[in-house]
């Protein structure tokens, strides 16, 4: 079990991206990618308190669920902790898109909320990808987009954790994984901007030419790299 982390603001002012995993034992742990939803104060604080949140749940609750309820419930309770911040900012409206992964032994339970994403690659293949929860994606189902289309609702996710009531369902998938599999879970500034070789392929001798791609990006990107 090898984990990669990699977050870097771009081009903006302000990183609004938050990655962080915990290994639990030696064979299961939990990472999450957050990214901090624009035009809403706080991006950056809350990207970080849902992911913190997330993992201190999980840690603490490894026991008391099974694993898809455990996701589940530690969604529930990032959205409360976020509540708590927003009310103690003052702030009427905060919030982040996420991608979480849980990994115990060779199976693998995964969330994620708006366009965050996670892949699967197997034997350097594709085999697996999220799909996002926005107004494009949702409207590419029942119509051909055009390109007014997609500059009008390219950053409209239709889910997200805002720490309010509107959290909405919360869904878990899982697969199976094998031996040499290759979760990637990240940004959309990450897999609208750049070819995903970049994670797949990286490791930390590979992290001064990512950063040196920075200038050239207009969002932060960030990911994890999970090697089974």
């Amino acid at each position: 079990m090898k984990i990669y982390e990699y977050t870097n603001k771009g081009s903006r002012e302000v990183n609004q991206d938050f990655v962080t995993h915990s290994v639990i034992s030696s064979n299961t742990a939990i990472m999450v990618v957050a990214d901090g939803m624009g035009g809403y104060s706080f991006g950056e604080i809350a990207s970080q308190v849902i992911s913190e949140s997330i993992v201190e749940f999980v840690r603490m609750n490894i026991s008391n669920f099974s694993p898809t309820e455990l996701l589940k419930e530690s969604i529930i309770y990032a959205n409360d902790c976020l509540m708590l911040k927003r009310l103690s900012l003052g702030a009427k409206s905060i919030g982040a898109v996420v991608s979480v992964l849980l990994t115990i032994e060779n199976e693998a339970y995964f969330t994620w909320l708006g366009d965050s994403r996670l892949y699967l690659y197997r034997d350097g293949i594709e085999v697996y990808r999220t799909q996002d929860h926005s107004v494009i994606n949702e409207l590419s189902k029942i119509k051909n987009l055009n390109s007014s289309d997609i500059d009008r609702y390219s950053s409209v996710v239709t889910r997200s954790i805002m720490g309010d009531d509107r959290l909405g369902k919360v869904e878990v998938s899982h697969v199976s994984a094998q031996q040499g599999d290759i979760f990637v879970l990240c940004t959309d500034g990450f897999h609208k901007e750049l070819a995903m070789s970049n994670a797949t392929e990286y490791n930390d001798s590979y992290k001064d030419l990512l950063d040196s791609k920075s200038a050239n990006i207009s969002d932060n990107y960030s990911f994890i790299k999970f090697e089974v």
